[in-house]
């Protein structure tokens, strides 16, 4: 019973998604600035984020514009990791998965989750590096770790453990 209150004391309850809550992006706080004056696509002004259209959609357009900036952030990661293995870009596609953070399949199409856009930069990196040492090693061998190692470098027991104990409230807002 204690095991199993702790477990549901660590699960994160969905706040009510309103103008002026406060997201994540990169690992930053950014503050959602709704106005239904503002233009409906979201923008960015440093910490704000302001984005007009109807209220009731607010969420859903948050959420899209998260997701094309993570398209763009982690396919940019994904270039870099694959030129330092030498290895030809392959596909990506974003992914919703409730468990994973990346996959990378047989055919080398490698998933990354939308959500590590709110994770800190190193984080989301460390992911996409982890994906890159997959399509050359397709296990967790000592050889994939050193590449790991080699492909990112010192952080990546910081990034595993920032995973462990935050990747849960990335689900927070965006369910």
């Amino acid at each position: 019973r204690d095991w199993l209150e702790r477990q549901l004391a660590r699960c994160t309850t969905p706040a009510p998604f309103v103008p002026g809550t406060t997201i994540r992006f990169t690992g930053e706080p950014l503050t959602v600035d709704w106005a239904a004056t503002h233009r409906r696509r979201p923008e960015r002004d440093g910490p704000v984020l302001r984005c007009g259209g109807p209220e009731s959609h607010l969420q859903a357009r948050v959420q899209r514009w998260l997701e094309q900036q993570a398209q763009g952030l982690v396919q940019h990661d994904l270039a870099f990791y694959c030129d330092r293995a030498g290895l030809p870009v392959p596909e990506l596609r974003l992914a919703r998965a409730q468990r994973r953070w990346g996959s990378c399949s047989a055919r080398g199409t490698v998933r990354i989750n939308w959500r590590l856009i709110q994770a800190p930069d190193f984080v989301r990196r460390s992911v996409v590096a982890h994906e890159v040492a997959h399509l050359v090693h397709f296990d967790h061998s000592p050889q994939f770790h050193r590449l790991l190692a080699d492909l990112f470098g010192a952080r990546l027991g910081e990034a595993d453990h920032w995973l462990k104990r935050e990747g849960r409230s990335l689900y927070a807002q965006f369910g």
